[in-house]
């Protein structure tokens, strides 16, 4: 699907899973290298920037969470001319979406600027996308406010996968925005060259990457976050496991004496001592009565009770 917005000189086109046709039709009306085309019908494992005399071509990969809360890379792809924007992507950005609505709107109601320019556009998109990700991390941080909840519930078992879950999708989030600082630095720099748009393209490049830098700082915030939520959930499961050895521990040494008094008087022996007075049997039930009493008394001093 191709989709054409024009406002003066400058167009923009935004193609979403294009046909060959479509695709051939765009690569002809911008005589833009036949190496691209090919660059663009095969997905991109990395980020790339490659300058032309006339444009400069970009593929950056934009993580996103899927519904079914793992992350993912949604490859878009750029060619930037000083006149026109082409955008292609096989599959919805919401931020481009969002953004074609925009200029509808706009173009319906006649509201758009009369200054509009490659570059102004440029920046809307990039800034978008980047902020797009900042939205996304502020979903995940959501997530694990509630999973520290759940850690101070008592439900420190359940959380464990949890937490690996978020951990994994802000691993995946903060590698893809990694791997974009030298190829965005370029494709800026080659941009802000006399060929293209020169010094003026300064200002706008600064935003861009600080939009960039922005959201690569909330994601590595929320992954020490995450990090420390896992060594505190990790710290209560083995709080938890050492109370309950302590207990059993406990219970252990209180039962031991009980159980030596019944094995001793238990013994197939004729000197007995006790055995066979008055009362015998209560006599050694409140012995062993009277020395879980006192190991009891003992931890509670010791407080491991």
């Amino acid at each position: 699907m191709m989709t054409r917005h024009t406002r003066g000189k400058v167009t923009w086109i935004d193609l979403e899973s294009p046909t060959h046709e479509e695709l051939s039709n765009v690569m002809s009306e911008f005589d833009i290298n036949s190496r691209i085309e090919e660059e663009i019908i095969t997905p991109t494992p990395y980020p790339i920037s490659i300058t032309f005399p006339e444009y400069e071509f970009m593929v950056l990969h934009f993580p996103t969470i899927e519904r079914s809360e793992v992350a993912r890379a949604q490859e878009v792809d750029f060619i930037v001319g000083k006149n026109f924007l082409v955008t292609v992507r096989y599959e919805v950005v919401q931020s481009l979406h969002s953004l074609h609505r925009v200029f509808e709107a706009e173009e319906l109601l006649a509201t758009h600027s009369t200054t509009f320019s490659t570059q102004v556009l440029l920046e809307q998109i990039l800034r978008r996308l980047y902020t797009a990700i900042s939205g996304e991390a502020e979903q995940l941080l959501r997530m694990l406010e509630r999973i520290e909840d759940d850690i101070f519930a008592g439900k420190e078992r359940v959380t464990v996968r949890k937490i690996s879950e978020v951990s994994r999708i802000l691993l995946r989030f903060d590698t893809v925005l990694a791997r974009h600082r030298e190829t965005l630095a370029q494709f800026l720099g080659e941009l802000q060259t006399a060929a293209f748009f020169g010094k003026t393209f300064g200002e706008r490049a600064s935003r861009i990457e600080a939009e960039r830098a922005h959201a690569a700082a909330i994601v590595a915030s929320y992954r020490a976050v995450a990090s420390e939520l896992r060594i505190t959930n990790d710290s209560l499961l083995s709080s938890g496991q050492n109370e309950v050895m302590k207990t059993l521990t406990i219970m252990a040494f209180v039962t031991f004496p009980l159980t030596l008094v019944s094995s001793i008087f238990g013994m197939n022996t004729d000197m007995l001592p006790l055995v066979g007075l008055p009362h015998d049997f209560w006599i050694i039930i409140g012995i062993m009565i009277a020395l879980a009493l006192s190991f009891f008394t003992f931890f509670r001093i010791k407080k491991w009770l």
